[in-house]
């Protein structure tokens, strides 16, 4: 491999601890978390409607094709238009949906307020994100290791050819 790219994979891993670490120690948004609740508590629903236009992402998963459908969604408080996102795994065969919204600022708003609150609050307990990163960082160390002794083993090679 050569040095440069040996270099951005080193760089990479370990970007990817740094990155897994911060999550584990940032935890969930726990402004987040006390907008969820409030959300689910007062039960603000407004129906949405989906935009026309959307997004098709697909990934294959053992080589079989998994496509996502992303639309954005538009609904009404009062006057005001608020609007967000949401990803089906199928086309919806209805384009309205039910968004719930913070009373005090409709932008704050979900589909589906009692996942993202579990999502978040798993953030706080979870070690996962702290055991990738020790993974990654392992892993990058180990690379860094083998480059630098590759790079030593070329230097000693290039002392014994001047040499002889």
């Amino acid at each position: 491999m050569d040095k440069i790219g040996a270099c951005a994979v080193i760089v990479v891993f370990l970007a990817l601890s740094k990155g897994c670490i911060s999550d584990y120690v940032k935890g969930g948004d726990n402004k987040a978390i006390s907008n969820y609740e409030k959300m689910l508590f007062d039960s603000s629903i407004a129906t949405a409607m989906l935009e026309p236009e959307y997004k098709i992402t697909t990934v294959k998963i053992m080589h079989v094709p998994v496509k996502t459908y992303a639309f954005r969604y538009k609904f009404f408080v009062g006057t005001h238009s608020y609007g967000g996102g949401v990803t089906y795994s199928a086309m919806p065969e209805k384009y309205t949906l039910p968004v719930f919204y913070l009373k005090e600022d409709p932008n704050f708003n979900s589909t589906n307020p009692a996942g993202a609150l579990k999502a978040e609050k798993e953030k706080n307990t979870s070690k996962s994100p702290l055991y990738w990163g020790i993974a990654w960082g392992v892993l990058g160390l180990l690379c860094l290791l083998g480059f630098v002794g590759e790079l030593r083993g070329e230097k000693g090679e290039e002392q014994a050819v001047a040499a002889g």
